[in-house]
């Protein structure tokens, strides 16, 4: 009786820390990577809304030209995307407009956090670099901040 007590007592003991054991992650970088892609595409293509779904209301930008501010929020960044968007679309009347091609992408996952980090060769003289950090919502991935800069990849004359 005290063996089968003992036995139902380590059971007790046990079970709880077995059953509390997490199940091994699944990397969501590849949902992370799929967002990324889909934004691209939308940029691609001036699709406007998909585009602007890409983003957190909350979002901040940081523009490489033009627009020397940070956009805090949807209104202003939604602002200053559409005058971009006006560029861009010239006088084309169907997309693509663009072929934005990410290189050398890099992903890292931080929990219900992202950031892709990867650079533009599409200037002459000059390497653009992106920062996208994304936020896992109920409705998907989405963007919180986009940073775009550019750096000359011509020595300076002298």
């Amino acid at each position: 009786m005290i063996k089968r007590l003992a036995s139902i007592f380590l059971f007790l003991l046990v079970a709880p820390l077995v059953l509390a054991q997490e199940k091994p992650r699944v990397s969501a970088e590849p949902e992370v990577r799929d967002a990324l892609a889909k934004f691209v595409t939308a940029f691609d293509n001036l699709d406007w809304e998909a585009f602007r779904l890409a983003f957190d209301d909350d979002a901040t930008v940081f523009y490489p030209r033009a627009f020397p501010e940070r956009a805090n929020g949807r209104a202003e960044f939604e602002k200053a995307f559409k005058i971009v968007f006006q560029q861009i679309r010239g006088g084309k009347t169907a997309p693509p407009y663009m072929d934005i091609q990410p290189k050398d992408m890099k992903v890292q996952m931080f929990g219900d956090c992202a950031i892709a980090t990867f650079h533009l060769d599409d200037r002459s003289g000059f390497l653009n670099r992106r920062t996208i950090v994304l936020t896992k919502t109920n409705t998907g991935w989405r963007i919180v901040h986009l940073h775009a800069s550019e750096v000359s990849t011509t020595s300076p004359q002298h």
